[in-house]
Order: C-alpha cells, then structure tokens, then sequence
C-alpha cells in the first residue's frame, strides 16, 4: 500500500490530478486528429480546426489543473505528492505560455 502523501485527500486535490489526466488524453486525441488527416506531418496542427480545438482544450487543462493545485496546497493545505507533481507539470505549461507571448 501507498502511503497516506501520495493520493490527495481534498476534493480540489482530486480534481488536479483529473485535470492533468485529460490534458494527457487531450493530447493523445489531439494527435490522432493529426495524424489521421496528414499521416508523419506535425507542422499541421492548426491546418485541421478540430486538432487546434482539442489543443486549446488540453492548454486550458493545464492551466487549470495549475490553478486548483495552487488552491488546493495553500488554501486546503494538500501535502501529497500528485499535487505538487501536478502543479510543477501545471507551472511548466504556464511558463511556456508566458514565453511565447512575450518573446
């Protein structure tokens, strides 16, 4: 058995690690959509509107399982190992963003 850290306990925990679960699924449907459409060639991604919606769709994921594992660790105090590894994964994300907007 795990120890007590490693799942969170809150429900705003959980719903960080749900989050980070649908970017990955997001992702992987995402690239299907591409690939089906225009086999090997990854510079289509926003040649094909459905690819594009489901990429913002797992950005804004993301972003948000960020966002609620802020909440979650500092307003519930959430101490568990998924969330942290969400909200670094979440930091990521958001870094790039910045990024590029600001380059």
């Amino acid at each position: 058995m795990l120890s007590r850290n490693v799942y969170p306990q809150t429900r705003p925990g959980k719903w960080s690690i749900g989050l980070l679960l649908a970017v990955f699924l997001l992702l992987i449907v995402s690239t299907l959509i591409v690939q089906s459409g225009q086999p090997f060639n990854v510079n289509a991604l926003f040649d094909n509107t459905w690819a594009t919606v489901v990429s913002m769709a797992a950005l804004t994921a993301a972003l948000g399982a960020f966002v609620v594992g802020l909440y979650t660790i500092f307003r519930n105090h959430e101490r568990s190992v998924a969330v942290f590894f969400t909200v670094s994964l979440g930091g990521l994300v958001a870094l790039f963003v910045l990024m590029q907007l600001f380059r």
